[in-house]
């Protein structure tokens, strides 16, 4: 383990050498549980939109693991699996102060492989379990059950293409030549394009909206920056638990991110969600959710860095134990 760190550390020292920093962005990252992402909670993105003639391409993957179990009342739930999202992302300029972008997912739901992993780690540091060491290993059972009737199960693993979104972006603030402030108008329109039925998408239309801005330079020093955002989420009515479904919720995010080297940023954010489901006394449907994001980019070329982050459930069972968000980008 020693070596490998070594070596880890020697690649990101020499990586570092002649690179120029840039504004830290945002993780681009939303809750991932099987019951809530197939909604168009977006992810924040970028203050600054993309310059005329700038392209950008990202391809990323979220991997979440869960496991919650819940009962209250008449109701009972189980989310025990793992579900992975591949997005293929293209952005581009459209002119003035806009830019305009298409997001294609591509969702599974498995068992997976880090059950065990997962349960190890949690012993090795005195964890709470939470029922884990009850079921086996990498299996899939998402269930919901509410006054006796099965609403909700999925029980054999399947992939297939999600909902795809259209996004948009307005740039009201651009970055001055002392500083790398910037607040942006951002939209998105979810389409349903995924089967419902498989939980890759709700089965309805969704429209999210919201502000969101970047700081950096004065104050903060060349290298670090902050940033958040706060919109709304409009959602037509779906095909998943539709009597239980919200037509809008809040979100927002709040993050802060500084160059360590002249390739390597570090950066930790906080995401927020009301509850997509009402009338229910359960958390994994009827709380609000907080998560927490921890990791960094690191740029392999001029226009090419690659995105690591672990993804964890501050409000507890309202998002997946944890995530492990990769991507890499390409922005010229």
């Amino acid at each position: 383990m020693k070596w490998f760190c070594c070596i880890v550390l020697g690649t990101f020292l020499l990586l570092s050498l002649g690179a120029q920093a840039r504004p830290v962005t945002p993780f681009f990252t939303f809750n991932q549980s099987p019951l809530v992402q197939l909604y168009g909670l977006p992810a924040i993105e970028a203050a600054r939109i993309l310059d005329p003639g700038e392209q950008s391409y990202r391809l990323q993957m979220d991997l979440a693991n869960n496991f919650s179990v819940g009962r209250s009342g008449t109701e009972s739930i189980i989310l025990d699996g793992e579900t992975t999202r591949l997005t293929l992302v293209f952005s581009g300029h459209g002119g003035r102060n806009f830019e305009w972008g298409i997001q294609i997912p591509y969702v599974s739901h498995s068992g997976g492989v880090l059950d065990s992993f997962i349960r190890r780690w949690h012993d090795t540091f005195g964890m709470s379990q939470g029922g884990r060491t009850d079921v086996p290993d990498n299996a899939l059972n998402y269930r919901y059950v509410r006054d006796g009737q099965t609403l909700v199960s999925q029980a054999l693993e399947g992939d297939g293409v999600g909902d795809i979104r259209l996004s948009g972006g307005w740039q009201l603030l651009r970055p001055g030549a002392g500083d790398d402030t910037a607040v942006a108008l951002r939209a998105s329109l979810k389409l349903p394009t995924g089967d419902s039925e498989q939980l890759h998408g709700s089965g309805g239309t969704d429209l999210a909206l919201w502000l969101n801005g970047g700081y950096g330079g004065y104050g903060l020093g060349p290298s670090a920056s902050v940033f958040g955002g706060l919109g709304v989420l409009l959602m037509d009515r779906g095909d998943v638990l539709p009597e239980q479904q919200r037509s809008s919720v809040l979100f927002g995010s709040l993050g802060a991110g500084v160059w360590v080297l002249p390739r390597l940023s570090l950066k930790v954010q906080l995401d927020f969600n009301e509850a997509i489901y009402r009338d229910s006394e359960l958390t994994q449907l009827g709380d609000d959710s907080l998560q927490l994001s921890v990791g960094g980019s690191l740029r392999l070329a001029k226009h090419t860095r690659i995105e690591l982050a672990v993804v964890e459930d501050i409000a507890v069972a309202t998002a997946p134990d944890v995530v492990f968000h990769a991507a890499i980008v390409v922005q010229q």
